[in-house]
């Protein structure tokens, strides 16, 4: 499959009083067409940093994007969302790319219906189409009559005179276009399993549950059908049964729609059901990649094998979970070395001194950032980096 979206060492900075702090530290993946790619690590770690990084949607200051590239193909070409101007970027956002977060309850305006909410999507990236079913063309709009018109129809109100005067067609076809939104907005609601869309459509946040609330969400992100949909631990806040629905229907309409994932979790057995492959992080950076079948068969780094032995199972009944010792350190003074050797059991010397590189190890594009698979660094008995040998 071919890349649709890839991160080349990323650097995101953010300033503080106490100094800066790196939250995301030369993080490097790619996300090809039509596959689910699982991001993993501890909170805290830089996933949210990163996946936010693609819709530029961190506040600057205090955040700093201090390096690297983030590519996204846009017809044919790979362009830099770092680096595009703000308009073609709001054209982006919820059109070619689109993210379901993580609170819905925060997400969502508490102040509007839903169907405004849902609504909004079309008026900014379909009111062109919307404009046609009514006989309009937006181009005889012009910037100002297309925002007023665009706000009318998302509170349901009468067309401003103003407005009116600039559009002589709109008389008799309002009522029609108003229809044709609301069409537009129930058909997305239905696609995500809502058992009464248009009831839900007049009714608002607080009077729906976390899983129709995160299901809403879903229908917002999925609108205008995405070539990439950033999921945030979009089953966080859901109970296990809700949370298993959530999961079938994401997998279900992107089975559909031939999306793109990029599936943010801490929660590994989720991944193992979701996800083709997987990017482990941990305090900033990447430390294990590959196939999920791979990394759950022979997980390499002793992070992401702490991971997976915290995780409980039927065959391991009666024995202890496996706990990683400490606690992530404070990027603040994370400095050169390997961010997890203060809690690794095979640390050694070179450890603490700089960083190994993510380079393939194993069978597949399955890569490790640790030295315990450098072939240039010298191994004692307890399998501990010693020293470097041979240069």
């Amino acid at each position: 499959m071919s890349v649709l979206a890839s991160v080349e060492e990323l650097r995101v900075d953010f300033h503080s009083r106490k100094g800066v702090v790196r939250a995301v530290d030369g993080v490097s993946f790619e996300i090809r067409d039509q596959e689910i790619l699982g991001l993993v690590g501890e909170t805290g770690c830089g996933k949210t940093v990163t996946a936010r990084s693609f819709l530029r949607l961190l506040p600057t200051p205090p955040a700093e994007y201090a390096g690297g590239r983030v590519l996204f193909r846009m017809d044919g070409e790979m362009v830099d969302l770092l680096r595009v101007p703000e308009d073609q970027m709001r054209a982006i956002r919820g059109d070619r790319i689109a993210m379901i977060f993580q609170d819905p309850g925060k997400a969502l305006n508490p102040a509007m219906p839903i169907a405004r909410q849902v609504g909004e999507v079309f008026l900014q990236h379909r009111a062109a189409e919307l404009l046609a079913e009514a006989g309009l063309e937006l181009d005889s709009v012009d910037p100002v009559g297309r925002a007023v018109l665009r706000r009318a129809l998302a509170q349901r109100s009468r067309v401003p005179e103003r407005v009116a005067l600039r559009l002589p067609p709109l008389r008799g076809r309002w009522r029609r276009l108003q229809v044709a939104l609301d069409e537009r907005v129930a058909r997305a609601l239905e696609e995500t399993r809502i058992p009464n869309p248009r009831k839900t459509m007049a009714s608002y946040p607080h009077e729906l549950s976390g899983g129709m609330k995160q299901r809403v969400m879903i229908a917002q992100a999925l609108a205008c059908d995405p070539d990439l949909l950033i999921a945030d631990e979009p089953t966080t806040a859901l109970d296990v049964t809700i949370q298993a629905r959530i999961l079938e229907l994401i997998r279900e309409l992107q089975d559909r729609r031939r999306t793109a994932v990029l599936y943010i979790t801490h929660d590994l057995s989720l991944v193992r059901r979701l996800c083709d492959r997987v990017t482990v992080m941990y305090a900033g950076r990447v430390a294990e990649s590959g196939a999920a079948e791979d990394i759950f068969a022979r997980p390499l780094h002793p992070y992401t094998r702490g991971l997976l032995g915290a995780i409980p199972a039927r065959a391991g009944r009666g024995r202890r979970l496996t706990a990683i010792e400490g606690s992530v350190g404070h990027a603040l003074h994370a400095g050169d070395a390997c961010r997890f050797h203060a809690r690794c059991p095979h640390a050694g010397p070179i450890c603490a001194e700089r960083a190994p590189e993510l380079a393939v190890r194993d069978v597949r594009e399955h890569a490790a950032a640790c030295f315990l698979h450098d072939d240039r660094v010298a191994l004692d008995p307890a399998g501990r980096p010693a020293a470097e040998v041979g240069g």
